[in-house]
């Protein structure tokens, strides 16, 4: 039932995708969440998730994608002058190979992506691109072993996959560190970004944005706007002042001369008795 449902999503994605709108590069001014559609996917494909987390208070952008890219470096270089436009630490959400995109963005425009979510993004290729103009994103094929290790460069990355994800097992998401371990509750590729369960599921994870946190801004106080005067007494400074100050001290200091007692006078009866004697 679900692999019905994901073909018909995959149909309508590729309608969508002939559209003339999709073509139209995307203004990111003021967006904090960028949605890279997937192999053929439309536009207007990603119309319910960008719903849904603008209901959160979220500004979302939908990236549009070369039809007929000469090479894959003309089709990166078409999404990085998109992503120039957005602000610093924005979230890329990247479904199916607009993941693969990701991995060779130039770092002008990489730097401006704080985190990375993918999407059932075939980190180790697809048989499917195979026996078409796409093998370079073949499963094993050498452009995805050279690349794919590349998502670790954004500072936070976070590869979500379906049920049946058709890019590699489970058994072979730890190479990442940070695991793949968010499973959608409907597979299939093409249902991630429309089922309900699905968009509750990427809802969730994200959560809400942060409230902008404004900065104290400290008021000048009429006691402490103007400077108090210091009076300094410089005489102390003076060398000639100084040269008294230390002879004072060394004669507080130098011990005085000691002094032999006086010899006490006897008495007269003392004296009177010894004339007796």
């Amino acid at each position: 039932m679900f692999q019905f449902l994901d073909a018909l999503e995959k149909i309508w994605a590729k309608i969508l995708y002939f559209l003339p709108g999709h073509s139209q590069p995307e203004d990111c001014q003021g967006k904090d969440i960028l949605i890279i559609p997937g192999h053929m996917a439309g536009k207007d494909f990603y119309r319910r998730l960008k719903a849904d987390l603008d209901n959160l208070g979220f500004h979302v952008a939908i990236l549009s994608t070369l039809r007929n890219p000469v090479s894959v470096e003309e089709a990166v270089l078409h999404l990085s002058k998109q992503i120039l436009t957005a602000p610093n630490e924005a979230t890329v959400i990247a479904h199916n190979t607009g993941g693969l995109l990701c991995l060779v963005l130039p770092d002008e425009s990489r730097r401006k992506v704080k985190r990375l979510i993918t999407l059932g993004t075939p980190f180790h290729g697809s048989h499917s691109f195979s026996d078409s103009r796409f093998s370079y994103w073949g499963f094993e094929s050498d452009w995805v072993k050279k690349n794919y290790k590349n998502a670790l460069f954004f500072p936070l990355f976070q590869p979500l996959s379906a049920i049946e994800d058709f890019s590699f097992s489970p058994q072979e998401s730890t190479e990442f560190g940070q695991g793949r371990d968010l499973w959608f509750d409907i597979p299939g590729n093409y249902n991630l970004v429309r089922r309900h369960e699905n968009l509750r599921t990427i809802r969730e994870f994200l959560g809400t944005p942060k409230d902008p946190q404004m900065q104290a801004v400290a008021k000048a106080s009429p006691v402490h706007a103007v400077p108090k005067k210091i009076e300094v007494d410089f005489s102390k400074f003076d060398p000639a002042n100084r040269k008294k100050a230390k002879a004072a001290a060394k004669k507080k200091e130098s011990p005085k001369p000691k002094t032999k007692p006086a010899a006490k006078k006897p008495s007269p009866k003392k004296a009177a008795k010894k004339k007796k004697r």
